[in-house]
């Protein structure tokens, strides 16, 4: 039997995740869209992200509760 040598994956996003990328990494595309989902400026959703993450409950209570 050959052995398969384990491969390191990046860690799941999970479910609630809005973006598959890591706080500090969204690209100007991902603030856009995070800034007009929760009515937001760009640079607030940019900190947010920062901040919290990219779960998007977690973006939901830091930006200001339900959309």
């Amino acid at each position: 039997m050959q052995a398969v040598p384990e491969t390191q994956t990046p860690a799941s996003t999970g479910g609630n995740s809005i973006l598959a990328l890591t706080a500090g990494a969204a690209d100007e595309r991902d603030v856009m869209r995070l800034a007009e989902i929760f009515a937001v400026t760009p640079e607030a959703a940019r900190l947010a992200v920062a901040r919290v993450g990219t779960d998007f409950r977690d973006l939901q209570r830091e930006l200001g509760g339900r959309r």
